[in-house]
């Protein structure tokens, strides 16, 4: 099973997103659904195209990249519907192709080539319904580290300290206290 995900519209349906933000908060939610998207389907993240909108694509990326396995890509010249819409007419299989949207122009393109359509939140759901994937085993020869170091973890804290603001993506990663971070 392949999946095809309208990354935007994903995004604003589980609340992750909503209103005018600015590309700073845009780039830090399209990092944390893939990271999420890749921690819950492990392998299977080899399996996922998620397509955004170009016009809030980060300055200097190419039109396709891999993020922990899955294809990410960015529609430059159209937008994100077209390109969707593309790939599913196609995709050789198309009954192996579970699209991920809730938008009726992609789920009528999705159905008029019998691929299965997921609406994003029973999407979500189903990813939380599923065990997170292990870590990959460290490298041959050198010894997992159990811990960061407190620099490491002030790095990431400061990265990413207006998350911790944001009660969509605070309840998105309970049971973890951002607030407190012995438990990170």
């Amino acid at each position: 099973m392949h999946y095809l995900i309208d990354g935007y519209n994903l995004l604003h349906h589980v609340g992750l997103l909503s209103g005018r933000v600015g590309p700073t908060k845009l780039e830090k939610a399209r990092r944390a659904l893939l990271g999420h998207l890749s921690g819950r389907l492990g392998t299977e993240a080899a399996n996922v195209t998620v397509v955004f909108d170009a016009l809030r694509a980060p300055p200097g990326v190419d039109d396709a990249l891999e993020y922990q396995g899955i294809r990410v890509l960015f529609s430059r010249y159209e937008i994100a519907d077209d390109l969707i819409e593309e790939l599913i007419r196609r995709a050789s299989a198309p009954k192996l192709l579970t699209v991920v949207s809730n938008d009726r122009r992609i789920r009528d393109a999705a159905r008029r080539r019998r691929c299965p359509v997921a609406e994003c939140v029973d999407f979500w759901e189903s990813l939380h319904q599923r065990t997170p994937a292990p870590a990959d085993p460290a490298v041959e020869g050198e010894p997992k580290r159990e811990r960061v170091s407190r620099g490491e973890a002030e790095e990431w804290a400061k990265e990413f300290e207006d998350l911790g603001d944001d009660p969509d993506f605070k309840e998105l990663f309970n049971p973890y206290d951002f607030d407190d971070p012995t438990t990170l």
